[in-house]
């Protein structure tokens, strides 16, 4: 599973639930605007399509590459690792630091050489915190988070056709009175009548072959009662204007 968050960061636009690739949307209109960022980054979570994009790009757009955005590069630049791979191996992997805050803390600090990973990911944040950034910790960071940026590929047309049904689900949840959900209960209340107009016909039919006459009814020769034509029909017109299905009880 992967998310089309990376579609709503840093773009004016983004409350619009467009994001750096509004160019795909803002012309028609078609993805609903009834949401805020906030829960469009909470929400709109699709089956990503890997084959349809490149290994950069499935690892550029992944949670996992966002969190360790040095290591991520680093794996892409160095190895052959599919993304898969390259996704798995940052999922447990500590904070990777850039060549020049190993060696600047390398020099600096004489203990950095007997510290593990994890430690010398915490000590090299200190020292980048107490000293704006003279080890380069947060401006590393930032640089490969850039550069995972543009390896980012626009959406396909089946993502961009999976995108405006998951916003249009979206709003759909969120607004009753969308004109998807104003037609689902249109739809929903014409099957309801239709259901009620069928059983109350199959009901007069029972009752007639006991000999009742029903209200309507017509007599055939032999005096038994004729159902009206279409009778299923005749009820559910009622229906529509508000009546009950029968105006009297049988007789």
């Amino acid at each position: 599973m992967k998310s089309f968050k990376h579609l709503f960061s840093n773009n004016s636009k983004a409350t619009a639930g467009t994001g750096p690739f509004g160019h795909l949307f803002s012309a028609s209109n078609d993805a609903p605007a009834l949401l805020d960022q906030t829960k469009q980054q909470e929400k709109v979570i699709i089956v990503a399509k890997p084959s349809q994009h490149s290994r950069e790009h499935n690892v550029a757009v992944s949670d996992e590459a966002k969190a360790n955005p040095i290591l991520a590069m680093r794996l892409l630049n160095d190895t052959d690792l599919s993304s898969k791979k390259i996704i798995t191996q940052l999922t447990d992997a500590p904070q990777a630091l850039s060549k020049f805050t190993q060696n600047f803390m390398e020099t600096r600090d004489p203990t950095w050489e007997f510290q593990d990973e994890e430690d010398q990911v915490l000590t090299a944040l200190n020292y980048s915190n107490r000293h704006s950034d003279a080890n380069g910790y947060r401006a590393g960071r930032e640089r490969a988070a850039r550069a995972l940026e543009k390896l980012k590929e626009p959406l396909t047309d089946d993502e961009h056709q999976s995108f405006l049904e998951a916003m249009n689900q979206m709003a759909n949840e969120d607004n009753p009175n969308t004109p998807d959900n104003v037609e689902a209960r249109r739809q929903a209340d014409e099957e309801y009548k239709q259901e009620v107009a069928n059983a109350t016909a199959r009901r007069n039919q029972r009752m007639r072959a006991t000999g009742v006459v029903l209200p309507g009814d017509s007599k055939r020769v032999s005096g038994k009662a004729a159902n009206p034509v279409n009778e299923a029909s005749l009820i559910k017109s009622r229906l529509d204007v508000g009546l009950p299905a029968t105006d009297t009880s049988a007789q």
